[in-house]
C-alpha cells in the first residue's frame, strides 16, 4: 500500500513539475499536449477563477456561493462532534452543551444542509438533461452512459486518493503517533482495510455495511451516486415517454415522501437526529437512526426529488408553460415557509427532554415536518430565484470569489475528515474544552481544509479529470463524426 501511495504521489509530482516547466519554457505545439495543459498551474488558476457565461450559470450560479456557506456550516458541526471524540478533562461541559435547547436545535438542523446539497444535485441534473433533450430530442441511450462516466471521472480521483490515505493511516510520511492518534488514525485504518471496497463501490451508506464504516464522509458520495443513477433513469423515462413526464415525477415524489416516514414507523426511530455522547464516540456507526434514515440514498430521495421538481418547473418556465402566480398551492407554500421552519426545527429539543412514544402521532408528525420542511423551503427559494431578477445576496453569491471557493467545495468535503484526523493526532492527551476552543478548531479546520483543497484542485481534481476525459472520449462525438 505504501508503495502504491508513493508511486501515485511521485507520478503527480513529476507530472506537475514537468508540465509546468514545459508550459513555461516549451514551444507552443508542446504546450498544447493534454498532460501539459491539464497540469499547468497557470491554466488551472484561470479555470478556478473564471466565471462561466452560460445561461444555466446565469440562473443558478449563486449555487456555488451557497455551497461555500453550507460547507462551512458542515465543518462547524463536525467541530462540535470533535468534543465528543477527544479525551476531555471537563466532560461535564459537553454534557451541559447538549442540554442547551438552542444548541440541540442548531446541531439537529444540520440535516438541512445535507438535504440542500441533494436538492442542488437534483436541480442541476434535471435542468441539464432536459436542456439536452430539447436541443436533440432523438437522444441515444449512450447519452445516459456518458453522463455516468463523466460524473465518475469528476468525483473518483480525489475520493479514491483520500481513501488510500485513510487505508495507509499512521504510515504516512512525517506522521508521528500522538496521544489521540490510536482513536483517530489507527482505528480508521483498521476499518478501511476491511471495508475499503464498500467505498469503491459506493455502497458504504447502506445499512448492511453500517458497522465499522470506513471514511465516514463517503456516505454522502455513495448516497448521491445512488440517487444520481435513479434520477438519471427517471430522466430516461421522461425522454422515452414525454407525455407522462409529469405523472412519473409526482409519483416518484409521493414515494420519496413516504419512505422516511415508513422507516421511522417500522423501526420505531426518533423523529429527529439523536445526538448522544455515547454515539459520538463511535461516530454514529452503531446508531439506528443514522444507519436506516440519515445515510441511505433511498431515505434521502425526498430531497433529490425536490430538486428534480425545481429543475422540471424551471424547464417549464423557460418554455412559458408555467404560471405560478395563479397557483394557490405555491402561494401558500411561499408564505408558509418561515412558520413551517419554526414548527419543524424549534421544538426539536422537546423530543430530547421528554420521553415521547416513538410511534405516536406526535413523533410521526414531527418526522414529516423535520424531514421535508427544510428542503421544501430551500426549493421554494430556488424557484423564486429563477422567477425574479438577482438581488444583492445572489449577486454576492455569484461573485468571482464565491464562484472560485465553490469550485473547491468538493475537494474540501472529501479531504476535511482526513485532515481533521491528522490535526487531532497532534492534540494533547487531555484538554479542557471551552466555547472559544470550538471557534479556534473551526478556524484551523476550515483554513487548513481550504488550503489543502487548493493544492488538491491543482494537483488531482482538475488535471486528472481532464486527462481521463481526453483518454476516455465521449462516444457520442465518434458516432456523430461517422
Amino acid at each position: 500500500l505504501m508503495i502504491t501511495f508513493y508511486a501515485i504521489v511521485l507520478t503527480l509530482i513529476v507530472l506537475m513539475v514537468g508540465a509546468n516547466v514545459v508550459d513555461w519554457l516549451g514551444h507552443d505545439q508542446v504546450k498544447e499536449h493534454i498532460v501539459v495543459s491539464s497540469f499547468s498551474v497557470r491554466r488551472n488558476w484561470k479555470r478556478l477563477t473564471e466565471q462561466p457565461t452560460s445561461e444555466l450559470y446565469r440562473e443558478f450560479g449563486y449555487i456555488d456561493g451557497l455551497r461555500v456557506f453550507t460547507s462551512v456550516f458542515v465543518l462547524g458541526i463536525h467541530c462540535l462532534m470533535i468534543a465528543g471524540i477527544i479525551p476531555l478533562s471537563n466532560p461535564e461541559y459537553t454534557e451541559e452543551v447538549l442540554k442547551n435547547p438552542f444548541l440541540v436545535d442548531l446541531c439537529t438542523i444540520c440535516i438541512v444542509t445535507v438535504q440542500i446539497f441533494f436538492a442542488i444535485s437534483g436541480v442541476l441534473l434535471t435542468t441539464t438533461v432536459l436542456k439536452d433533450i430539447d436541443r436533440k430530442p432523438q437522444l441515444e441511450s449512450i447519452y445516459f452512459w456518458e453522463k455516468i462516466k463523466n460524473r465518475l471521472i469528476r468525483i473518483v480521483p480525489v475520493y479514491y486518493f483520500f481513501l488510500l490515505i485513510s487505508i495507509v493511516g499512521d504510515e504516512l510520511p512525517g506522521v508521528e503517533m500522538g496521544t489521540v492518534g490510536y482513536k483517530t488514525l489507527i482505528q480508521e485504518q483498521g476499518r478501511c482495510r476491511k471495508k475499503w471496497w464498500t467505498n469503491v463501490l459506493f455502497v458504504s451508506n447502506l445499512p448492511p455495511f453500517g458497522e465499522e464504516r470506513c471514511s465516514l464522509q463517503g456516505w454522502y458520495l455513495a448516497a448521491d451516486q445512488q440517487l444520481f443513477l435513479v434520477t438519471l433513469l427517471l430522466m430516461a423515462a421522461f425522454w422515452k415517454f414525454p407525455k407522462q413526464a409529469g405523472a412519473l415525477m409526482w409519483t416518484c415524489v409521493a414515494i420519496a415522501l413516504a419512505i422516511p416516514a415508513g422507516i421511522v414507523y417500522f423501526y420505531e426511530l426518533e423523529s429527529s437526529l439523536p445526538i448522544r455522547l455515547s454515539d459520538l464516540q463511535f461516530l454514529f456507526m452503531y446508531q439506528a437512526w443514522f444507519n436506516h434514515l440519515y445515510m441511505p440514498g433511498y431515505s434521502n430521495m425526498n430531497s433529490y426529488m425536490a430538486g428534480v421538481v425545481v429543475g422540471y418547473l424551471y424547464h417549464q418556465h423557460k418554455h412559458n408553460k408555467l404560471n405560478l402566480d395563479n397557483s394557490m398551492l405555491y402561494t401558500i407554500l411561499k408564505k408558509a415557509r418561515l412558520p413551517l421552519l419554526a414548527l419543524a426545527y424549534l421544538p426539536t429539543f422537546i423530543f430530547y427532554r421528554y420521553e415521547i412514544p416513538r410511534s405516536s402521532w406526535l413523533t410521526m408528525t414531527h418526522t414529516i415536518l423535520y424531514r421535508n420542511v427544510g428542503v421544501l423551503a430551500g426549493c421554494v427559494s430556488f424557484i423564486e430565484c429563477f422567477r425574479n431578477p438577482p438581488g444583492p445576496v445572489r449577486q454576492f453569491l455569484t461573485s468571482k470569489s464565491m464562484t472560485s471557493l465553490g469550485k473547491l467545495s468538493y475537494s474540501v468535503y472529501v479531504l476535511h475528515v482526513p485532515v481533521t484526523r491528522l490535526v487531532l493526532n497532534w492534540f494533547p492527551q487531555m484538554i479542557e474544552l471551552k466555547l472559544l476552543d470550538l471557534v479556534w478548531m473551526l478556524a484551523v479546520l476550515g483554513g487548513s481544509s481550504y488550503l489543502v483543497g487548493v493544492i488538491v484542485y491543482f494537483c488531482i481534481e482538475q488535471p486528472v479529470s481532464l486527462v481521463l476525459k481526453h483518454f476516455l472520449p465521449d462516444k457520442r462525438k465518434g458516432k456523430a463524426e461517422c
